[in-house]
């Protein structure tokens, strides 16, 4: 099993007109026992609760905090263009309602 951070919305339905259908993205593999991963999940789990609950308020704050405390120089915990296409998906789906959790998957 892969514990992944993941972040999507619900989706968004007005008078039958589909302006989402919901969309998750695995953006964060946390499996492995790293210094830096651990350090991140500690920061998920003290300051959003996100192994009791997924975040969906301020997703964007935690992911920018994310990439803030735990980036170093050239090595980025999101690299620079996906991160703000993450930024882009928190404004553009913020009527869908966005999520921030962490899932297990199943490895192939």
């Amino acid at each position: 099993m892969k514990i992944m951070l993941v972040l999507g919305c619900w989706g968004r339905e007005e008078e039958g007109f589909c302006s989402c259908s919901g969309v998750k993205n695995c953006i964060r593999d946390l499996t492995k026992q790293t210094e830096k991963n651990k350090a991140i999940a500690d920061y998920l789990d003290s300051n959003f609760r996100m192994f009791d609950k997924p975040l969906y308020n301020n997703v964007h704050t935690a992911l920018w905090n994310v990439q803030d405390k735990f980036s170093e120089k050239g090595k980025p915990i999101f690299k620079e263009s996906v991160f703000k296409r993450m930024e882009e998906f928190c404004k553009i789906h913020v009527k869908c309602g966005t999520f921030l959790r962490l899932e297990l998957i199943e490895q192939e």
